[in-house]
């Protein structure tokens, strides 16, 4: 399919369906008109064709036909992020690959069908066996005789998926390695791929610092008029908004910034649409599926159709979840730019107003002191007590309590706490290397003695749990690159 003419596609595959009678041919236009929609980002309508390609596959006992439209179901449950359903009609498809004979068609479908289940692994943040099916796939497609110009496009995908999978074992060097292989390859008729790598090599000079250079390769997506990827436009406005950002560039940042949560905010709602198409096409189904039953399978199949629908409400719950949980984050983190880029100023102002004992010098000192207890990081000492702490102050613990409660608000074990949590969320944020890390290691590293404590704190200093602060992290500091589909 020429992919920069989907309307051209459109438009013959219905003249098609009105002439043919044959059901192998009803369900190859079918796969194709899907794709056509997918491209045009019509989600809902495709999600409808490829099912409707389905029921007509499955009676015609062509497994090769039947795979591919599992393959094409499978590829938009992993646009949808569903990827356990992703999962399982991979699985169809791979059970009909392996009924064809060895041939070039038997080794590309196979290839395919490891991109997918790389693309599946990813997502699910498996890098490492991501990076072993991406390699899988490759291997297939070195196995076909001479292949034609669109295996040499799923070749190259192959290349930059082990690339961006590289990039998040933190290897870049490996990463940037296999982008340039992939680039270096010629495909003029996939001109759209290029996109999607110069977009990975961007994140590769973000990480080095070169962020001029990331926002030149960046720009030259925008500017090239063939690009109409949305979710991938999206990705591209997200990270020129951050590389301006580290340029001190303000104005290109908010710029880039709105058009990025526009542009997200309306992806959603796209997505949402595909959802219900998806899950209407499987009620359609099972309803076929009960006309044709026996009375005993009705339960069953009337309790499927109860799952699918929980199914959906439990999506959009978890989607509004997410964006909660993402403000959040981004709370967090303005807070911490704020912190990073102002150092912090002694307070001169009491929190709470109200008559004391201490001398104000007394006051003073223990102020400047608790700031210089503050950046030396001794907090993190797990057997930190207010007695300990008030020795290594020099003076006594009703002096030490009566100025964190005045001052910081807070009573000495939550003042420590939450300097222990801001101090390992600034690790994660400046260190991507500790998005590797256990949350037990985390939780020993910030100074808490037990995995469950520390989850505890965490959520009610943050309003947000350790898992979801690290997700939302390994999203913003690297601004992982889409993969290709």
């Amino acid at each position: 399919m020429n992919k920069n003419k989907p309307d051209e596609i459109i438009k013959l595959g219905d003249f098609i369906l009105k002439q043919t009678s044959s059901d192998e041919q009803k369900g190859r236009v079918l796969g194709l008109l899907g794709v056509a929609y997918f491209e045009k980002n019509d989600l809902d309508k495709s999600t409808e064709l490829f099912f409707e390609a389905k029921n007509i596959a499955e009676k015609t006992g062509n497994h090769e036909l039947t795979a591919k439209i599992y393959g094409s179901i499978a590829h938009q449950y992993i646009h949808l992020k569903l990827n356990e359903k992703a999962k399982f009609y991979l699985n169809k498809a791979i059970a009909e690959i392996d009924k064809l004979p060895e041939g070039n068609k038997k080794y590309s479908l196979k290839g395919l069908s490891y991109l997918e289940l790389g693309n599946v692994e990813f997502d699910n943040q498996n890098y490492k066996i991501a990076n072993q099916n991406y390699k899988q796939s490759l291997t297939h497609f070195q196995d076909m005789i001479e292949p034609g110009m669109q295996i040499t496009y799923h070749y190259r995908r192959s290349l930059y998926n082990i690339g961006n999978s590289y990039l998040y074992m933190n290897q870049p060097d490996s990463s940037e390695f296999y982008l340039n292989k992939a680039i270096q390859i010629k495909d003029d008729k996939n001109k759209d791929l290029n996109f999607f790598i110069y977009n990975s090599l961007a994140k590769i000079y973000t990480q080095k610092g070169f962020y001029q250079r990331a926002v030149d390769s960046l720009q030259i997506v925008l500017n090239d008029q063939e690009f109409k990827d949305k979710r991938l436009e999206s990705e591209i406005y997200l990270n020129l908004s951050q590389n301006y950002k580290e340029l001190g560039n303000n104005d290109q940042y908010y710029f880039y910034n709105e058009k990025y949560i526009k542009l997200k905010d309306s992806l959603q709602l796209t997505g949402l649409n595909a959802i219900n198409s998806a899950i209407d096409a499987e009620q359609k189904d099972f309803s076929l599926a009960l006309s044709q039953s026996d009375r005993n399978n009705k339960f069953l199949i009337i309790g499927s159709i109860s799952f699918l629908i929980l199914m959906l409400i439990v999506i959009i719950y978890l989607i509004f979840k997410r964006k909660k949980e993402r403000i959040i984050f981004e709370k967090i983190i303005i807070d911490l730019k704020g912190k990073l880029e102002n150092p912090i100023v002694s307070e001169k102002e009491k929190l709470i107003k109200e008559e004391n004992s201490i001398p104000s010098s007394v006051e003073e000192e223990i102020l400047f002191k608790l700031e210089k207890f503050e950046n030396s990081q001794k907090f993190t000492n797990p057997k930190l007590t207010i007695s300990t702490l008030a020795v290594q102050l020099k003076t006594n613990t009703t002096y030490l309590s009566e100025v964190i409660n005045n001052y910081k608000g807070k009573n000495f074990n939550a003042y420590i706490n939450e300097l222990r949590i801001k101090h390992i969320c600034e690790k994660i944020y400046t260190h991507p290397e500790y998005l590797n890390y256990k949350i037990s290691y985390l939780a020993e590293e910030s100074g808490f003695t037990s995995h469950s404590s520390f989850a505890t704190v965490f959520k009610s200093v943050t309003g947000i749990s350790p898992s979801v602060f690290l997700r939302e992290a390994a999203k913003h500091d690297s601004y992982k690159p889409k993969l290709i589909k």
